[in-house]
């Protein structure tokens, strides 16, 4: 069995309704219930639920840069690399500029790691476009190649797909399968997406409606996550099975 690379201890997140300073006493609302987690190393974990029951806000919480009202979060070391539901590419830098901007911020020359992360992601050439010059694709790939550009050992990601029509999304889903195989990560994957999440995980965490828990832990097993697997008997059934779940949940 891998060793945890996340594990989370009662972890549950209040945030307050006024703020401190206002005076107005406040109970605050309760995003997320106190929730345990392991994740394995190297493993892929998707996470899913209905909106509001706190699956960004526990994988911010992942990351360190949201903390927990209560409970513990334990990260094994190495890199992290966190893709957000936008791009959020600085639209005056190019996309080597842009996805060397990790290393720069340490101070670190990227002119290689660059367009070596962003060759690894399908966008060798285009290393000098502009935002405005790539698709809506193509620039969460670029935003992927930023995250791997420090080599991480955890990739978390926030519902990075959701906004791409269907092929590109299918597209990126079956690159991103195949980067987490050659390099080994550890992936939390956040998606509202039934079909996504079994496709790309083999492990679909479901949270039911807030404040948001655990409910389930579905393993997925699949013969395998090539394109032709998303028309298989396998996969239409685990996603009937996840489906169900989440919604005895609602």
């Amino acid at each position: 069995m891998n060793a945890a690379a996340v594990t989370l201890r009662g972890v549950a997140k209040t945030f307050p309704s006024a703020p401190p300073s206002s005076g107005t006493p406040s109970s605050g609302t309760t995003a997320l219930a106190p929730t345990d987690l392991t994740i394995a190393s190297g493993s892929f974990v998707a996470i899913v639920g209905p909106s509001g029951c706190g699956k960004s806000t526990l994988l911010r919480m992942i990351a360190g840069l949201t903390p927990p009202s209560t409970g513990h979060v334990e990260r094994a070391e190495g890199a992290v690399g966190f893709v957000f539901q936008s791009p959020t590419l600085m639209p005056w830098a190019t996309a080597q500029e842009n996805c060397a901007l990790p290393l720069a911020l340490s101070g670190i020359d990227g002119s290689l790691a660059a367009p070596e992360a962003l060759a690894r992601v399908g966008l060798a050439g285009f290393e000098g476009a502009y935002p405005h010059e790539l698709s809506g694709g193509m620039q969460m790939r670029v935003s992927i190649a930023r995250a791997m550009v420090t080599s991480p050992r955890l990739l978390l990601m926030d519902e990075p797909f959701a906004a791409l029509d269907e092929l590109t999304r299918f597209r990126l889903n079956d690159d991103l399968i195949a980067l987490w195989k050659q390099n080994g990560w550890t992936v939390v994957f956040v998606t509202h997406s039934i079909r996504e999440a079994v496709f790309l995980a083999e492990r679909v965490v479901v949270m039911s409606p807030r404040p948001g828990r655990i409910v389930a832990d579905i393993a997925v097993d699949l013969p395998d996550r090539s394109p032709a697997a998303r028309l298989s008997h396998a996969f239409t059934d685990q996603c009937a099975r996840v489906s169900a779940v989440l919604e005895g949940a609602a």
